[in-house]
Formats: C-alpha cells, structure tokens, sequence
C-alpha cells in the first residue's frame, strides 16, 4: 500500500530546529503540528489509516497466538493533536526555500506549508505520520490585493 502523503496548512508547534529526546531511545524526535487547509484533508488520511490497521489486524490472525500477544499493551495512534495533524521522526526533515533558512522553531509558526511524509504503523498496531520533507506552499490568497 502507497502511503505517501501530502498535507498543506498552517505550522502550529514545531519541534524541528530544537527536536525534543524521544522515551524510547533518547534520539532526538522532530515533530511539527500542522492546520489542514481544507476541512475535509481528514477523510484520505484517514482511509489510508483504516487501512493499515485492517491489514495489520488481517495479519495477526495467520500469527499463532502466544504469550507475548497477550502481554501487548494498547498503544493509541499519534497521527492527530488539538485539531492539527501531528508528524514525527527520528530524522531531521529537509526544509526548502525560504524555510531552508530559519534557524528556531518559532520561525516556523504559522507559515503555510506542504508536508511530504508517510502514513507507518509500528509493531503494536499503532499508526503515526512521518515527515520527510516541509516547504513553503503557495496559497489561494498570496498576491490578492482585495
């Protein structure tokens, strides 16, 4: 299944100059929370969504069931936060143009941007939404002078 994604909006929390330690591995974890443009940029992230837990759960039933199944905690998918999409890595994404030139990560709020990544699901069962690439989108409204 392709997951590649693209997600236009507004930044809203950035984590991607200054990335955060992850729990996990005390790696450094990029994160950056994005305002969709459209009301319904839901709905295709959400199919793709469905759709992995769907398989993932298809694949669990060819697995005989042991012990360590049962001791799986539930982890809940980490793809949305407060109204906005919510994208992490472990690797730093790739600013273009103008964003190439930011230094903080308060730079980066409200900027409207198109963000390339991939809806993953982890071994758990849990999706989440990896980002590769953040640039400057081009939107509707620049240049209108009213």
């Amino acid at each position: 299944m392709n997951t590649l994604i693209r997600i236009r909006g507004y930044v809203l929390g950035a984590d991607v100059h200054e990335p955060t330690a992850s729990f996990q591995t005390d790696k450094p974890k990029y994160e950056l929370l994005v305002h969709p443009e459209l009301p319904d940029d839901w709905f295709p992230i959400q199919e793709i969504i469905d759709s992995l837990k769907w398989e993932y759960e298809q694949s669990q039933y060819l697995k005989p069931p042991t012990y360590e199944d049962l001791s799986k905690p539930a982890v809940k998918d980490r793809c949305f936060e407060d109204g906005c999409f919510k994208f992490e890595s472990l690797y730093k994404p790739k600013l273009f143009g103008e964003l190439d030139f930011t230094k903080y990560d308060e730079e980066l709020f409200g900027k409207f941007v198109q963000v390339v990544g991939h809806v993953q699901i982890q071994e758990f069962g849990n999706c989440f939404l990896s980002f590769h690439i953040i640039e400057p989108a081009i939107h509707i409204a620049d240049g209108f002078d009213g």
